[in-house]
């Protein structure tokens, strides 16, 4: 018979026995330690309310979480000083005095004396401040409700971990060695960071996506991740142990000992990976074809916390630094001091090897919390990117002070997204030059980088030649340019097979764009899409003569292997090949041919 509507679905046996969920993974690895259970925003939301006559010892789970929360807060703070720098500590001491405000105490005071349960009143605080905030006009302070619905739910998490067994208030185990997997319906990045990330092996949520914060941190700091795992919140507590199998999607609830034996191997390389390397390996990233023809390799990074794993697959150069995150991660807007220093840590920590920041690219699909971002029909066309910053000047020149100011510590190019033509080009230009005299101005040491332009846009494709003399490099973005190029938002599963990077239409313009870059000399060109780290397509890549390729940390080694196995000769018959058909489809067979 089925289960009730209202009901959790039970988890399935294997064939030993074994508890089993299944799962997308998004980081890769093994883990397995005992469960800490975060809860999300709809834990705020409860409606039904929940009484009780123990008043006192409803009060004095308030204490205890307050506790527990105080010290989570210093842990998060610690944490974000020693290995996440895009992240501001100060954040955490906010959180701190919110968590002492006698309003906010107050507020849950009086729903305990009404007779409800701890988590009950905390949903009733959290409607009621709602409605409070929506009547200020101020909207400075009306954005502050997400900070005062952050310290909520960081009650919630110690409430409800208290009270779902013999463990501490915290909800973690008492020995300070004891691994943890952290589990949630949603994981947000303020929970992850306030989580001891020294003890976390591993994350399981219900919902989530490869592009989310909490999946880039995981990724970041290199903690196995799974999402898409159903109902696993109701089907474990936190006396259970999950076993997280990110290579088969598998989540394992209370594995037996006789499957963790099984897993032995695999837990021990997994750690291992996660590891960082006592001394840097040396370089490696110019490895050669058969043939003789060199390629350079430089990695994609969102954090400074993925400098070590760049280091650790013999790549010092940064073909792409993100700047977004560190306005993503926060409710208000980064001041220049603290996106100097952030900046200014990356570029030290990249041995006087280059460091390619590019200017914030957000909107789209990345919207930031605390701008005013109207619904739009097509936000991919929307305002993003380089249209951001054109139309926020007072911003932008901040943003680009604190770039220019980070110069003086290491090698730094500029690279601007989303430029359309011409125009774009001599606006930013302008802003930048507005940057330059502004810290003259204030005697503040900075340099001027070598100024470069993401190449994303068809019209800038075909403007090309044209926008060459203004900028010193290109950078090519694959992503997005496929995107515009058919017209196909790579968000929507519905059109995702018109989403065709190895298109013969997109190898041939990427072979055109190269001929036109190589009539200026000096200027370079780089790769830095998801197109440069997919070993099917990096063939076809070489044979339309690319030489400079940036990708994600991880998918270095496989392509540094791969250039040593390839002929040149024979990437460029393939690439001809490839440009005298027709459909992506047999593009598709020509690169499964080579490959085998």
């Amino acid at each position: 018979m089925p289960p009730a509507l209202d009901q959790t679905p039970p988890a399935p046996r294997c064939g030993n026995g074994n508890l089993f969920q299944t799962g997308t993974p998004i980081v890769p690895g093994v883990c397995h330690g005992r469960c800490l259970i975060l809860a999300g925003d709809e834990a705020l939301r409860e409606t039904r309310l929940v009484r009780t006559d123990d008043l006192a010892g409803e009060e004095r789970r308030l204490q205890e979480a307050v506790a527990c929360v105080r010290e989570s807060l210093r842990t998060g703070a610690r944490q974000v000083q020693e290995v996440l720098t895009e992240v501001d500590e100060n954040i955490f001491a906010m959180y701190e005095s919110l968590l002492e405000d006698p309003s906010l105490l107050d507020r849950i005071g009086k729903y305990l004396k009404e007779g409800l349960t701890l988590p009950s009143a905390l949903a009733q605080a959290s409607a009621s401040f709602q409605e409070d905030f929506q009547r200020l006009q101020d909207q400075y302070l009306r954005e502050r409700l997400l900070d005062v619905q952050d310290v909520l739910l960081r009650l919630m998490d110690a409430a409800r971990n208290a009270s779902r067994g013999s463990l501490p208030q915290q909800g973690l185990p008492q020995e300070e060695d004891t691994p943890i997997v952290l589990v949630a319906r949603e994981l947000f990045p303020s929970q992850f960071l306030s989580a001891p990330l020294q003890r976390v092996r591993g994350i399981v949520c219900e919902t989530g996506g490869p592009t989310s914060h909490s999946a880039i941190l995981a990724r970041a700091l290199r903690i196995p991740m799974l999402v898409d795992v159903p109902a696993i919140q109701e089907q474990v507590t936190t006396q259970d142990t999950l076993l997280v199998d990110c290579r088969a999607g598998l989540c394992y609830i209370n594995p037996s000992r006789e499957l963790l034996e099984q897993y032995q191997l695999a837990l021990q390389t997994s750690r291992g990976e996660n590891a960082q390397p006592d001394a840097l390996p040396p370089v490696d990233d110019a490895p050669a074809t058969l043939d003789g023809a060199t390629v350079h390799l430089r990695g994609n990074i969102t954090l400074f916390s993925e400098m070590p794993a760049l280091h650790a697959a013999g790549i010092r150069e940064v073909g792409l630094y993100r700047t977004e995150f560190m306005f993503l991660i926060r409710n208000a807007m980064p001041d220049e001091e603290t996106q100097c220093r952030v900046l200014r840590r990356l570029v030290e920590g990249s041995c006087g090897a280059d460091v390619v920041i590019r200017a914030l690219d957000i909107g789209g699909d990345k919207p930031l919390s605390y701008i005013q971002w109207d619904d739009e029909l097509n936000p991919s066309l929307g305002w993003r990117g380089l249209r951001f910053l054109l139309t926020n000047p007072d911003f932008t020149r901040v943003h680009l002070r604190a770039i220019l100011r980070s110069c003086p510590s290491g090698r730094v190019k500029l690279l601007f997204p989303m430029v359309s033509d011409m125009g774009d080009l001599l606006r930013i230009k302008g802003l930048v030059q507005e940057a330059v005299d502004s810290l003259k101005a204030d005697g503040l040491p900075f340099g001027v980088p070598p100024l470069g332009m993401m190449l994303e846009t068809p019209s800038a494709a075909l403007a090309l030649e044209r926008l060459l003399p203004q900028v010193d490099f290109v950078s090519i973005g694959t992503n997005d340019l496929v995107q515009y190029l058919f017209a196909v938002d790579r968000g929507n599963s519905r059109v995702a097979q018109w989403y065709q990077q190895c298109h013969p239409i997109v190898l041939r313009l990427l072979g055109d764009i190269r001929r036109t870059v190589e009539k200026f000399p000096g200027k370079d060109l780089e790769i830095c899409g998801e197109m440069a780290g997919n070993a099917t397509i990096f063939p076809a890549l070489l044979g339309a003569g690319l030489r400079n390729f940036s990708m994600n940390p991880a998918a270095i080694p496989a392509i540094r292997d791969q250039v040593r196995e390839l002929n040149l000769s024979e990437c460029q018959k393939l690439y001809q090949n490839i440009c005298g058909t027709d459909t992506a489809e047999e593009a598709q067979r020509l690169l499964k041919e080579f490959s085998r």
